[in-house]
């Protein structure tokens, strides 16, 4: 009789490395176990500023080299710390999460996922899931079997989904659902009994990464205009091709202000614009001179101080733009954070521009109408049905339920039935035949009397009844952990809109085992022994009763194995249609965009390379990103659109940076915090600089000397009334002597001060300044929650409108 593989040779094993000679463009997407379990890193080569690429190609492998480090290094170094001390608890930098166990599958659009529940008990202190950042969608993970603890298997996973509504209570750890990078590792996982550990990083965010690092892969397939600026040293800015070289002037009537019968207005192409031109089009000079540059550069980078109108500026370029460009084309607006794109897109509303948003984050109801899902949604008309590659989507998924449920039987059933045993070589017709004689073939419950499995009777008191694991967790400590929702620097985007980002409507498939079989005393496992009980025992009865639970539990594992195998190519099948599925929907998507007339499409810059094949089959030859300065160098890189003929860089550089999640990427050699924005100005790159500020009082602004030494301020800012309870201060200082001291995040924390904003709010509120008129910020996330604690402890302190920021979350 032959049967299936041993359990052993189908155990999970690390992903293998692959050739050491693959290019960085044939990079797996997920990182590698090799690049987690290893001892020490290997640190990518050096970034600097003024660097000189040999080869666009160079350029790129060095800003893929950076991201994939910092994908996937805290990762490893969380995996290293637990390795070292596999009893430890967590640490300011690990989570560790045991108990871990498979409990079913979950098909969503995006393919097979693995459902997991766990224990948090290193925590030491009950977590507060529904305001925690941990294990959000987008994260990865690293498992390993409990008994492993990473010694020789690791397996790198994306956290898919995190069901806080399925937990029971806040403070239960909720279900996950897992990605894995094959198949059959997915199928691999179907091991009900097999415990993990799992790892996460704090720090690390794979999502920011992932689908810039595929962008600059394709980026390296095309040429593009902006080649000459980003890798080499060019500081003039050509004109773009799309304009006409014989016009000497732009028109740019479409900033008239509601005039019906409005006379032309225009400007040089280059050069000196004419004062008058302000009072029509409520543009100050610096703001005219950066239109220009704008809608005549084919690189524009235009820095805006605070208070100096950089939207206003942008937005009315737009106006511009959009009355000069073919109606079919449309526009990319994009920004690092999704309040600024939904800010953007709502002032297109009020324009009356029609405008897609990629992306399912926003918070605006009038942008969140005009999302990628709800215009696919209506451009269904009520004749569309499925396509073949929907309904065979639906049959291999149906085709998944069946070998689960034979493998993990519910629990009326508990028991594998022997015909399944005999379907796959495990038993002959004959052994089957000798378990099932007088069965009416109707299965009732184990427990108890009367058992009507046909094995039931056969295995007698070997068998046991067994409650399923379940997510565990033991406080070790007192209190409940809530202020992890702000631990983690420049991770804002991370938040509880991400927490639904991949929860999609699935197929969940649960499973679980209802049985234990206990052998009897001197009996133990053996694979030799059961073979040899079955090759001899032609009726199962004949099989000594001491034996049978052994017996059972040998074809148990093997039909396991081979239930893993059939469903390994029944996901490699579904990873296939999953794959030309999505293909499929981009062409739906893309019609449905086209067919909107839509002339702005706006997504963050996480957004350009996650929505990069819809975007480029838009063919855009326009983009313009608000607060570029923030975005990293690579998320511009890996969205540079073949078509594409201008891109407009609106930002300041000498306020926020990127974020780094690996310190040592944000300081020489590397500076992975400094933006494209930054280094272009910095190599002396032409740009515009607004120069009139309307936000802050003059003594204010005067502190901003040392760093906008141009900077003036507007008449409006001159004549201001004063602060209720501030008397005539606009600016007050305050030193002292009282000790910081950090949380278990390392983020810094001062009661003293907390205490004394809280007051100092008091009093303005008291003299009559509304509090959705204050905002509080700080400098740290730990500082943030502690004057949010001081503020709820405080009697009397109305807090309706009153915002408490971190700055760079402001």
């Amino acid at each position: 009789m032959k049967h299936p593989p041993d359990r052993e040779t189908t155990a999970i094993s690390p992903q293998t490395h692959p050739h050491a000679g693959m290019s960085w463009r044939d990079t797996p997407e997920l990182p590698r176990a090799e690049e987690i379990i290893k001892e020490s890193c290997t640190l990518p080569k050096n970034n600097g500023l003024n660097a000189v690429y040999p080869t666009k190609i160079a350029y790129l492998r060095a800003q893929y080299d950076l991201l994939r480090f910092e994908g996937s290094e805290p990762l490893r170094r969380a995996v290293q710390e637990y390795k070292s001390a596999p009893e430890m608890a967590e640490s300011t930098e690990t989570c560790i999460y045991t108990d871990v166990f498979v409990c079913g599958i979950n098909n969503i659009r995006l393919g097979v996922m693995v459902r997991v529940t766990f224990s948090a008990v290193r925590a030491r202190q009950l977590i507060n899931w529904p305001a925690s950042q941990r294990v959000v969608p987008g994260t990865i993970v690293a498992l390993s079997p409990a008994s492993d603890h990473f010694r020789t298997q690791c397996i790198v996973a994306v956290v898919t989904g995190r069901y806080d509504e399925l937990a029971g209570n806040s403070t239960a750890p909720p279900p996950l659902d897992l990605e894995f990078s094959d198949p059959s590792i997915t199928a691999g996982f179907m091991e009900l009994d097999q415990e993990y550990v799992m790892v996460e990083a704090r720090s690390n965010y794979f999502e920011a990464v992932r689908h810039v690092l595929e962008g600059l892969k394709q980026t390296a397939e095309d040429d593009s205009p902006f080649d000459k600026y980003f890798v080499g040293q060019l500081n003039t800015v050509d004109m773009p091709s799309s304009l006409p070289p014989s016009s000497t002037t732009l028109d740019i009537s479409a900033l008239h202000d509601g005039l019906q019968h409005p006379v032309p207005i225009t400007i040089p192409k280059q050069g000196d614009i004419p004062n008058h031109i302000q009072s029509k089009t409520r543009l100050d000079q610096s703001q005219l001179q950066a239109l220009q540059r704008m809608i005549t550069k084919e690189l524009a980078i235009v820095q805006g101080p605070p208070g100096t109108g950089k939207t206003h500026t942008s937005m009315a370029a737009l106006k511009v733009l959009l009355s000069t460009q073919r109606i079919n084309v449309p526009i990319i607006v994009t920004a690092q954070k999704n309040d600024t794109v939904d800010e953007l897109l709502a002032r297109c509303h009020q324009l009356g521009v029609d405008f897609v948003r990629l992306g399912g984050q926003a918070k605006d109801e009038v942008v969140a109408s005009r999302t990628l899902f709800n215009l696919r949604m209506r451009s269904r008309d009520k004749t569309w049905s499925k396509s073949a590659l929907e309904k065979r989507l639906v049959s291999l998924r149906s085709q998944v339920k069946l070998p689960l449920q034979r493998c993990f039987p519910p629990v009326h059933q508990q028991l594998i039935l022997p015909e399944h045993f005999r379907e796959v070589g495990l038993i002959s017709a004959e052994q089957h035949a000798s378990v099932t004689k007088g069965w009416d073939g109707v299965v009732g419950s184990i427990a108890g009397e009367g058992p009507q499995h046909p094995l039931g009777s056969w295995l007698g008191n070997q068998l046991l009844a067994k409650i399923p694991h379940r997510s565990i967790h033991v406080p070790l400590g007192d209190g409940v952990d809530d202020d992890e929702a702000s631990s983690v620097p420049g991770v804002s985007e991370k938040g509880s809109a991400n927490k639904k980002k991949e929860q999609l409507s699935g197929k969940p498939i649960f499973i679980a085992r209802w049985n234990s079989i206990k052998y009897s005393r001197g009996v133990a496992l053996s694979h030799k022994l059961a073979q040899e009980l079955l090759a001899k025992n032609g009726n199962l009865w004949s099989i000594a009763p001491k034996y049978r639970g052994m017996v059972y539990h040998y074809l148990e594992r093997r039909y396991i194995t081979s239930t893993k195998l059939a469903l390994s190519a029944i996901f490699k099948q579904l990873d296939n249609v999953v794959k030309k599925l999505k293909v499929t929907r981009w062409q739906e998507d893309i019609t449905a965009v086209r067919a909107s007339k839509a002339r702005i499409i706006g997504c963050t810059t996480t957004g350009l390379t996650k929505y990069r094949e819809l975007i480029a089959a838009l063919r855009p030859r326009i983009m313009m990103i608000e607060e570029a300065a923030e975005t990293r160098e690579a998320n511009i890189t890996a969205a540079l659109f073949p078509s594409l003929e201008q891109i407009i860089l609106i930002g300041d550089h000498t306020q926020l940076a990127p974020h780094a999640d690996c310190l040592e990427l944000s300081k020489p050699p590397f500076y992975l915090n400094v933006s494209l924005f930054q280094r272009l100005v910095e190599r002396g790159l032409e740009h515009s600089t607004l120069q009139v500020q309307r936000r802050m009082a003059p003594d204010i602004r005067k502190l901003l000397s040392a760093w906008y030494p141009l900077l003036v301020d507007h008449p409006s800012t001159l004549d201001r009334e004063a602060v209720p309870g501030m008397g005539l201060k606009s600016v007050l200082w305050f030193n002292h002597q009282r000790p910081e001291s950090s949380n278990r995040y390392c983020s810094k924390v001062n009661t003293f001060e907390a205490d004394m904003i809280v007051g100092l709010y008091n009093h303005l509120v008291s003299n009559g300044t509304s509090p959705a008129e204050i905002t509080i910020l700080t400098f740290y996330s730990g500082q943030k929650a502690c004057i949010e604690n001081s503020l709820r402890q405080t009697p009397g302190a109305g807090r309706l409108g009153l915002e408490v920021q971190t700055v760079d979350g402001y």
